[in-house]
């Protein structure tokens, strides 16, 4: 008997994708438009769309296994556009037809034309055909740090014989927790990570940070509820795309791979400020973040005679997590020959890291460093002076054997080594010759043979010291002298005044001054002799420079209140670092974050729209076609790039072009920020 239902007439083409071996119950896309208004993503219909074929009966019993229904095409405006850039892509074609439910869910048979949605015509349809189909997606948005996941539906996916069971949202299928190495405890300690093994991860939630001091160990800000532990080599997967098997795949999506800032000393790749549900939606990308050991735990290195302590284990660490990538990203619908890292702050130092180290060949294929100056370094013996007061009441440092040594902190209380994060310095990466063999200016001065040579963006916040400096200084301070004093130290504050090129005025008064300054010493000016160095050699295919001018302060990191602007006031304000993480991921809506203007939707899908196309194609540029494509939700991005015919050029030493990005006034300008005017060179010779 003929089952009335609705169809919508379109035409499936499986693409296959060969060389990947993936395993997964049914191929299926979670399908949401994504505009960027972060006040109302949970006003808008998610949707499954399953692409192996069934008859009505299974397609309704699939949608029943996931505590779904068939779903209803009285909300087929909302998917429309996702379907049509599926048909885009060459995945449907204008045959294909999919089982959905009728308007009233009582029987009714719909022919709805892919080419025209209005005129759909009412037909018979027979219930045994098989064809792809797709259910409803009643899953809650994530919209609060501490959500109960485990609730959420489960989904498995299996990979190299390892089953993962993670959970599905609004937005995304989120697996969390995903341990990538063994735990780095007891006689793994300060080494190098090994692989981890098992057969069978719960993915539902999010693990322990590691271990830190800060208001991440202590859930201060209300970020961190799951803790902080020695065991915390965890990853979490964000996709909206599951695949099945090689010869029923989609093409695979562009990975990107986020390394968490916090100066080496705090952060964690579960803050939900990383969330991946809006980029992952909007981008059409797979987001992987990734715990890293901190501190003392990760930085330690020593110089020892049988090099038991060598130090970098936070770089092998990230190493590990890009391994972990290549070899399973594929089954949760990544391309493992499409990974751009990218990083902010710390993080950012950490993109540089690895575009230095011989260890990290072959596994990325583009890199974004967000705010990370030229990266950090140090030597085993420098290391060795600021631990030594320290370490020798605990373990005798110049009595022992490298192995003894080693031997003795690993038997050690986590606690014990952790509080010496407290009176020791900064932590870096340390010149071991393995990992690391030279400074990023040395190093890139070299050329292209010396590097990972992929492309490579980087950028700036204008005053990213602002926030950075926290309660140093005062707003309110007028001594120009001894705010540099206290931020830059004697001899470069006396460069810095006696060279004039911070004039104090109406306009630009003490507090200003110092900001930039120490900006310009912490990030911009080493950013910008790293540049210099890799243009010159033409180290990367392509460089792309920008400096952001719009930003929106984090809600837990805004010194003095003054990193945004009040809602409808857009005031002068400052645009402070780590002022860019909610325009990347969109996150604001975790935070309960308010819209200040319009702008902010429309800057904010740029910006994605920007990321999202340099991970795709190693150029930040999106492609016009392809924004068309996507439909309405993506028009404030097309239409300031047709209207402005704005193109971001590569950098290079002669024309010096970098994007100054903004919505509406979408810029490129010649100069990097404090180069042309001289700053740079006073801050370089005294540093």
């Amino acid at each position: 008997m003929m089952r009335l239902v609705t169809v919508l007439s379109l035409a499936l083409y499986y693409l296959s994708t060969p060389g990947v071996q993936r395993v997964s119950a049914r191929s299926v896309s979670l399908l949401f438009e994504n505009d960027g208004d972060w006040e109302n993503l949970d006003n808008r219909t998610s949707a499954l769309l399953f692409y192996d074929p069934e008859t009505l009966d299974d397609a309704f019993q699939v949608c029943q296994g996931f505590d779904e229904t068939l779903f209803n095409s009285e909300n087929l405006s909302d998917i429309w556009n996702k379907l049509s850039y599926l048909k885009y892509q060459g995945i449907f074609d204008e045959h294909t037809k999919f089982w959905v439910a009728s308007e009233s869910n009582d029987g009714g048979s719909v022919l709805a034309p892919f080419t025209s949605m209005s005129s759909a015509l009412n037909v018979n349809a027979d219930d045994s055909q098989k064809l792809p189909f797709i259910c409803s997606n009643s899953a809650p948005l994530t919209s609060q740090v501490n959500t109960d996941f485990p609730s959420l539906p489960k989904t498995n996916v299996t990979s190299n014989e390892i089953v993962f069971t993670g959970v599905r949202d609004h937005l995304t299928f989120r697996f969390m927790g995903v341990p990538y190495a063994s735990p780095p405890t007891a006689s793994l300690r300060f080494r190098y990570p090994e692989p981890w093994k098992g057969t069978y991860v719960n993915a539902t939630g999010f693990q322990s940070a590691c271990l830190q001091f800060g208001s991440f160990a202590n859930n201060d800000a209300g970020l961190n509820p799951w803790g902080v532990s020695e065991n915390c080599l965890f990853l979490n997967i964000y996709t909206s795309y599951l695949p099945s098997s090689p010869s029923k795949a989609t093409p695979l999506r562009p990975v990107l791979f986020w390394i968490h800032g916090g100066g080496n000393l705090n952060g964690m790749g579960s803050d939900e400020t990383f969330d991946g549900g809006p980029l992952v939606s909007r981008g059409d990308v797979v987001l992987v973040t990734i715990n890293y050991r901190l501190n003392i735990f990760g930085f330690l290195g020593l110089n020892t005679s049988d090099s038991a302590i060598p130090g970098n284990f936070a770089m092998a660490d990230k190493i590990a997590a890009l391994h972990w990538v290549q070899e399973h990203i594929a089954d949760f619908g990544g391309d493992p020959e499409k990974v751009t890292i990218f990083g902010q702050s710390a993080g950012g130092w950490s993109i540089v890291d690895l575009l230095k180290s011989p260890k990290a060949s072959g596994l990325f294929h583009a890199a974004i460093s967000q705010s990370g100056g030229s990266g950090t370094f140090t030597t085993a013996e420098a290391v060795y002076e600021m631990v030594e007061p320290y370490l020798t009441p605990l373990c005798d440092l110049k009595q022992q054997t490298g192995i003894e040594l080693l031997q003795c902190l690993q038997a050690l209380p986590a606690e014990a080594l952790l509080n010496i994060t407290n009176f020791a310095g900064s932590w870096s990466t340390v010149l071991d010759g393995v990992y690391a063999l030279d400074s990023a200016v040395n190093q890139m001065a070299l050329g292209p043979d010396a590097v990972n040579s992929v492309p490579f963006m980087l950028g700036f916040m204008p005053e990213e010291g602002q926030s950075l400096l926290g309660s140093t200084i005062s707003p309110n301070t007028t001594n120009f002298e001894q705010s540099l004093l206290n931020t830059l130290g004697s001899t470069l504050a006396q460069d810095v005044l006696q060279s004039g090129l911070w004039t104090i005025n109406k306009d630009f008064d003490v507090y200003n001054a110092t900001i930039i300054a120490y900006t310009d010493w912490f990030l911009t000016c080493p950013a910008e002799n790293m540049i210099a160095a890799a243009s010159k050699s033409t180290a990367f295919p392509a460089m792309y420079i920008y400096s952001m001018q719009h930003a929106y302060g984090l809600s837990f990191y805004d010194p003095f209140d003054l990193c945004t602007f009040p809602v409808g006031d857009p005031q002068p304000y400052y645009r402070c670092h780590s002022g860019d993480l909610y325009e990347v991921f969109g996150t604001y809506h975790i935070f309960s974050q308010p819209l200040r203007i319009p702008a902010d939707i429309s800057y904010t899908d740029l910006v994605q729209d920007i990321w999202t196309a340099f991970a795709r194609t190693g150029d930040p540029n999106p492609d016009l076609a392809d924004l068309a494509a996507r439909g309405p939700a993506y028009q404030s991005t097309l239409r300031l790039l047709q209207d402005t015919k704005w193109v971001w050029p590569k950098y290079d030493e002669v024309s010096m072009q970098i994007a100054s990005l903004e919505y509406p006034e979408l810029m490129t300008i010649r100069g990097l920020p404090d180069d042309l005017n001289g700053r740079c060179a006073v801050i370089t010779a005294g540093s």
